[in-house]
């Protein structure tokens, strides 16, 4: 056992992941107002914090991640709060939905866990599981990244690096997971076949659970540059 299995295991990466990121909070609010989304996937839910708050806010939420412990995680506090949504186990390159199925897909800090190929076979794989119109909203590690360069070099720009990470989870963090940092100019050519809404180069911020039910205080992690990206599907043949 190891990588994201060991990872969700520990009590204090489950806290560490169990509020929804501030750019999703803002896309979930215009998504209900808006009333034209409502069927949301999130791939590579983890232990489910985006999934959780798709159920809250009356979505029809779905989560996908190979995770056993971190999907059952999920279910148990969708189930502690009387709340529903369709997670499935599998790996992200099979989303087993028709094509056109959702609204919108959410894919954080997930997508780019692989060589650019695969990313790029990732991004056109939610294109087809879209409908025209349907948004989506993911991130991708930059190249100003402080772990850029870590590790055993796969290809130009991937990296394996067996403690990426590790400051933030138990054991040995990300061990053997791929990773794959891009340009601004690569991540628009991953959206290449879709419409650009937004992208953005921030670094990451998590959230630390507030006391008593209170506002979470954001923890910034030095230097994890990443970039964030809203995507809409177009009609190709319009």
């Amino acid at each position: 056992m190891g990588g994201w299995e060991q990872i969700w295991q520990g009590d204090g990466a489950r806290q560490l992941w169990s509020v929804p990121d501030r750019r999703v909070l803002q896309l979930t609010a215009k998504w209900n107002e808006s009333k034209t989304i409502r069927r949301v996937l999130d791939l590579g839910c983890g232990v489910g914090r985006h999934v959780y708050l798709l159920a809250s806010l009356g979505f029809e939420a779905y989560g996908l991640d190979h995770s056993e412990t971190g999907l059952e995680t999920c279910g148990r506090r969708l189930q502690a709060d009387g709340l529903k949504a369709t997670l499935h186990r599998g790996d992200m390159s099979v989303i087993p939905y028709p094509d056109g199925y959702f609204d919108a897909v959410l894919a954080f800090n997930s997508i780019y866990h692989g060589t650019s190929q695969q990313v790029d076979k990732g991004v056109e794989l939610v294109r087809r599981k879209l409908r025209v119109g349907g948004e989506c909203f993911a991130t991708f590690l930059s190249r100003a990244n402080r772990l850029y360069g870590k590790g055993e070099a796969m290809e130009p720009h991937t990296f394996n690096d067996p403690r990426m990470y590790k400051e933030l989870f138990a054991a040995d963090g990300e061990s053997g997971v791929t990773h794959h940092f891009s340009s601004e100019e690569e991540v628009r050519h991953f959206f290449r076949a879709y419409e650009i809404e937004s992208l953005e180069h921030e670094e990451l911020r998590l959230a630390l659970p507030g006391k008593n039910g209170g506002a979470p205080s954001w923890l910034p992690i030095r230097k994890s540059y990443f970039w964030q990206i809203v995507a809409r599907k177009v009609d190709r043949h319009a």
